[in-house]
């Protein structure tokens, strides 16, 4: 898989040479087309026993390979910001963990860009989080485009164009160095059997 980057606050020189981004370098420049089809077959395989509608786009495909590859080479998934007993906001996670680089893998509704980086910068500047959670440099990874027109994801869906000018506008209250990745489909990639939403956002061509 082709990606694309927007450095903010020097996050690239943080990261470079450093084994979290070799392994992320790594787990998306090998994603293939093929591997997203596969998982997202294989996760709809039980929905199809249980009678159920199969998932609409790509990005829990996208999502599960990267679960399954970051956690082989030794990222913790899903760590808690803040661990305390009866904390209100003991439910706050970011999605990886590696040797204080945070990582955020999001397909959610583009309202939800701001929270994204909020999370990360939080993760990195915020005193009552966990020491075992904090981290140095954060990364988000969103669908570009071409990703969501490929994968069929709703238009509502964040992407990193939108996430680019999301973190422009936030740069006074971000002081947290972030590398923002776009994740690009090939245009050698054939259509996948993804339904789409039938909503009327859904992304095309």
């Amino acid at each position: 898989m082709e990606f694309q980057v927007h450095d903010f606050r020097n996050a690239q020189q943080l990261l470079d040479g450093g084994m979290p981004w070799a392994d992320l370098n790594g787990v998306i420049s090998g994603m293939s087309s093929g591997d997203i089809l596969e998982a997202h077959d294989r996760l709809n395989q039980p929905r199809r026993t249980r009678g159920l509608r199969e998932i609409a786009g790509g990005q829990s495909a996208i999502n599960a390979l990267f679960r399954e590859r970051l956690q082989k080479l030794g990222w913790t998934s899903e760590p808690r910001l803040f661990p305390a007993r009866g904390q209100v906001l003991r439910g706050w996670k970011m999605d990886f963990l590696k040797d204080a680089v945070g990582v955020e893998v999001s397909f959610n509704h583009a309202e939800a860009i701001a929270w994204t980086f909020t999370r990360l910068n939080i993760a990195g500047e915020s005193d009552e989080v966990d020491s075992a959670s904090r981290i140095k440099v954060g990364v988000a990874i969103f669908p570009a485009r071409s990703m969501k027109v490929w994968a069929r994801m709703d238009e509502a869906v964040g992407d990193f164009e939108r996430a680019r000018e999301w973190l422009r506008i936030m740069k006074p209250i971000m002081p947290l160095p972030i590398l923002v990745v776009g994740l690009e489909s090939d245009a050698s990639w054939e259509a996948g059997p993804f339904r789409g939403t039938f909503k009327g956002t859904r992304t095309s061509n």
